[in-house]
């Protein structure tokens, strides 16, 4: 199998919008519940708890306290310090650590800048090139015991953060008189008071780290490395990213920043004692731990985590103007950090439960007149005409949905293990092989140069040349505007047929969910499907959007329309696409009493069409109340839900006017408990079923048999005839 390239996505006209034919009020276009539960599920939403909490606790301290617009510079000054800390230890905690030594880096470059310039006569451009690269030189020690060696990183870093602080110590007590005597310089002065595009230097700094690191922890290989190391490093190893290397990286850009905030303190400050720095890892801790970043590892953001260094600058500068002694800040800092680790911890833990909890969001619908199926003497009244028609690879298929034919006879269906079968025309005893897709090949089609165009489930449409080659041909489209849900794959694409300007038809049952979880649909009754259009160009665009469980799709015999089967809405629809009417929608049947599933044309002139479920009494009137759908959904499981009848075999004929002309039913469920799609062909009317494991092939009375070719695609210029494909070798059945 090969697979293409990602899909184009086309620019075409705005989508028809299906919802108006639900009849449903406008407020049920929107499920707030579901809205809210996709909300949770985003990524950014990880950190969303700390995050309100801080804010809400940044705009406290301001209406609270005496903290005001004059507080403004020294608050940004110190942001601007303490944000590069922050970004160093918001790396190594995403990538599965932590680092209580950033302080005493910090200052050990700050007293060691000071004691450079000063006792060492050293000129200061070198000394502030020098700075962040001692933090990085400090950094690696841990990343080398912690990566390498395989020490635990709050003891490692515990350690580092006392030995760092002897060194601070050891500087002060040999030149502390040296570092009481400032020397001119012009770098010093720069760093201390100047400017840049008009921002004073730290913070031109900050924000330019700030930016290149929020770039390269989202988008960059190694930030989505340092995110993996962090979530799980067993899995990490084994997609060959180098966690040793990642984790050691960590703690030396940690490092490098700690350096660089040291120097950007000693130039505000001029001086440095034995007591810089000091405390400022738990400062930094609480301020990345308000941000979001979580304490286990693998989630958090740079962004977030400025946000919480702006609480704990604002209550720090609170406590300076109400002059509160420094005990209170750390009782302070203290609090807040036990109690947003508290609630980190919870979020993480509860939060995807809850989502899910809430995602099934059900709305009413009202169905018009249950039709009597079991009255005798109507155009429905159940027969066996269905019971004895012959099988083909009894027992060889599983879950053949839909079937073609080609020129020769020879007949191709699909099947659930992902292969699409070839069995040799006229009497389809013999079946191979004869190309894999890796996913449950659903409806088939001729395209206009003699190729099979297969939707796979949860896979895309698929293009099968005469070879058995399987190509990619659509798998996605353009994602929808201000949508919180990513709309973009085509998860379950069930049917297409192929249009006179070469274009393919497919409808996509749901935007939400994939084939497994379809009963999810059947229970929250709300329009999520599209009818999708694959350009001759193999560009994409949404024809109709907001629709009911579209299923069916078929090329009218004039080639001017589509029609469609509204599975939810018990109904059949036709889209004009070419002609004066293009772009027009409407009913062609309405009030059916099963639930359409594929649709194709008849010889005559007329269409065939399957039943995937039927109605019940009891499924009309549960689906009045969607309140009883959720609960169901909330306290069984999802193969005791009630849903219309599936077991069904049932098979009708009708006319461009929706007249019903003939009901064929295998009352019995014996031989085709599930008719889910029917193709007629030279005389013979084809039977493929979603759960059964055979085809059925029965023949039809000459008298219903017209002179159209179905095969051939309706008012197209030229159509090449479907071929016979290559010899497969490989014999199944």
């Amino acid at each position: 199998m090969s697979t293409g390239f990602m899909t184009r996505i086309g620019a075409g006209p705005a989508p028809k919008d299906g919802f108006v034919l639900t009849g449903k009020p406008a407020r049920d276009r929107w499920a707030p519940q579901r809205t809210f539960s996709d909300a949770l599920k985003k990524r950014w939403m990880e950190g969303a708890v700390p995050l309100t909490l801080a804010a809400l606790l940044y705009v406290a301290v301001i209406v609270m306290t005496p903290v005001g617009m004059s507080d403004n510079q020294a608050m940004l000054n110190e942001t601007a310090q303490m944000g590069l800390l922050v970004i160093g230890l918001t790396f190594v905690m995403v990538g599965g650590g932590i680092d209580l030594s950033i302080g005493s880096i910090a200052a050990v470059t700050a007293i060691g800048s000071l004691t450079a310039h000063r006792a060492w006569d050293l000129p200061m451009p070198l000394v502030a090139l020098a700075c962040p690269v001692v933090g990085a030189l400090l950094g690696s020690i841990n990343g080398i015991l912690i990566a390498k060696l395989g020490t635990r990183p709050f003891i490692t870093t515990l350690v580092t953060l006392l030995a760092f602080r002897g060194i601070v110590k050891v500087l002060q007590a040999d030149f502390g008189e040296e570092l009481a005597f400032a020397k001119p310089s012009g770098t010093w002065d720069f760093l201390s008071s100047g400017t840049i595009v008009g921002l004073p230097i730290p913070w031109f700094i900050f924000l330019v780290v700030l930016v290149l690191a929020h770039i390269v922890l989202t988008r960059s290989r190694w930030g989505w490395w340092v995110t993996s190391v962090g979530s799980d490093r067993r899995s990490a190893r084994r997609n060959s990213i180098p966690v040793e290397r990642v984790v050691l990286m960590t703690y030396v850009f940690s490092g490098t920043l700690a350096g660089t905030a040291g120097l950007i303190a000693s130039a505000r400050f001029g001086r440095a004692d034995a007591s810089v720095a000091q405390g400022w890892e738990l400062i930094v801790l609480t301020a990345v731990v308000l941000g979001g970043v979580s304490l286990s590892g693998g989630r958090g953001s740079v962004l977030r985590a400025v946000v919480g260094i702006l609480v704990v600058v604002a209550l720090q500068q609170a406590s300076i103007v109400m002059q509160l002694k420094n005990g209170y800040y750390s009782v302070m800092l203290s609090v807040a950090l036990l109690t947003f680790a508290l609630l980190d911890l919870k979020w993480g833990k509860y939060r995807h439960r809850f989502a899910e909890k809430i995602s099934i969001d059900p709305s009413g619908q009202e169905a018009g007149p249950l039709i009597d199926i079991t009255q005798p003497g109507t155009v429905w009244s159940m027969n066996d005409l269905l019971t004895h028609a012959p099988p083909i690879g009894l027992g060889a298929l599983e879950g053949a949905e839909d079937m073609i034919i080609d020129a020769e006879g020879n007949l191709y269906c699909g099947d659930r293990r992902g292969w699409v079968w070839k069995f040799d025309g006229p009497d389809h005893e013999h079946g191979r092989v004869f190309a894999r897709t890796g996913g449950h090949p659903l409806g088939l089609a001729w395209d206009l140069d003699g190729n099979i165009v297969t939707a796979v489930s949860g896979m895309g449409v698929f293009r099968i040349y005469p070879d058995g080659r399987a190509e990619l041909l659509a798998n996605q489209v353009r994602r929808t505007k201000l949508s919180v849900h990513d709309d973009s794959a085509m998860l379950f694409a069930d049917d297409l047929d192929v249009a006179a300007d070469g274009s393919i038809y497919v409808s996509d049952f749901s935007a939400r969910v994939g084939a497994a979880e379809y009963p999810v649909e059947l229970v929250e009754m709300r329009a999520n499907g599209r009818l999708i259009r694959i350009a001759p160009d193999g560009s994409t665009e949404v024809v109709i959007k907001n629709y009911a469980f579209p299923n069916g799709v078929c090329t009218s015999h004039d080639g001017e329309s589509m029609l469609i089967a509204s599975t939810l809405l018990y109904r059949v629809d036709r889209l004009y696409i070419s002609g004066p009417r293009a772009g027009e929608l409407e009913t062609v049947l309405e009030n059916l009493p099963g639930c359409p599933d594929n649709i194709n044309r008849a010889s005559d002139g007329t269409y065939w069409m399957t039943f995937v479920a039927m109605r019940t009494p009891m499924s009309d009137l549960i689906n009045k109340w969607p309140a009883i759908r959720r609960r169901m959904t909330k306290e069984l499981p999802m193969d005791d839900w009630l849903l219309p009848q599936l077991n069904v075999s049932c098979v009708l004929k009708f006319d461009e006017s929706g007249q019903i002309i003939r009901v064929l039913w295998d009352s019995t469920l014996a031989n085709y408990p599930m008719v889910t799609s029917v193709k007629e062909v030279d005389g013979v009317l084809y039977l493929g079923g979603i759960n059964n494991n055979r085809l059925g092939r029965l023949v039809l009375d000459p008298s219903e048999v017209g002179d159209i070719d179905t095969r051939v695609v309706p008012g197209a210029a030229h159509t090449a005839a479907p071929m016979s494909a290559a010899e497969p070798t490989e014999v199944m059945a």
